[in-house]
C-alpha cells in the first residue's frame, strides 16, 4: 500500500527525480495546490489550531505552503526519513478554502554536509489570476 501525506492524497510510488542529480538554479513546473474545508481543519487538527468560525472559509497560511512543500517532497521520492529544517513564509492575502492556487520552486541550495543532503527550495504560490498570493522558502535534510 503506497504511503499517504498530510491530506491523505497517496505519494508517488517511485520518485520522478533524483536530487542528487539536480543542479542549482534547477525550476520545478507548476504544480496545483488547494485545500479543501476537511483538508485545512485535518491541517489544523495536526498543528494543534483550533478551527474557529473562519476555518471553513480561509486556508490556514502555513497549511499552503505544507501542501505546496508537500508536492516537491512527492515529486523527489523524499518522503521517508525527510527532515524540514527551517520554513520561511510571506503571505500577500487569505486564500479561500477550495481556491485552486498554482506554484512553482526553484532549487536555490543543494550541498552535501556530514553524509546528508541539504536543499532549499524556494516556492511562489499564485491564483487563478497569475497574482502571487504567497512565496516560501524550505530546508529539508535529506539522509542517505
Amino acid at each position: 500500500m503506497r504511503p499517504a501525506d498530510l491530506y491523505g492524497r497517496l505519494i508517488s510510488a517511485e520518485p520522478r527525480l533524483n536530487i542528487a542529480d539536480l543542479e542549482i538554479g534547477h525550476e520545478f513546473g507548476e504544480y496545483s495546490v488547494g485545500l479543501s474545508s476537511e483538508e485545512s481543519e485535518r491541517y489544523g487538527a495536526a498543528v494543534g489550531r483550533a478551527c474557529g468560525p473562519d476555518a471553513s472559509e480561509w486556508v490556514p497560511p502555513m497549511a499552503v505552503v505544507a501542501a505546496g512543500l508537500s508536492r516537491l517532497i512527492d515529486e523527489l521520492g523524499l518522503a521517508g526519513g525527510t527532515i524540514h529544517a527551517s520554513q520561511g513564509a510571506r503571505f500577500l492575502r487569505p486564500v479561500a478554502t477550495g481556491e485552486e492556487l498554482t506554484a512553482t520552486a526553484v532549487l536555490r541550495g543543494n550541498s552535501v554536509r556530514r553524509g546528508a543532503r541539504f536543499a532549499t527550495l524556494d516556492s511562489t504560490f499564485r491564483d487563478a489570476s497569475g497574482e502571487v498570493v504567497a512565496t516560501s522558502s524550505s530546508t529539508v535534510i535529506v539522509n542517505p
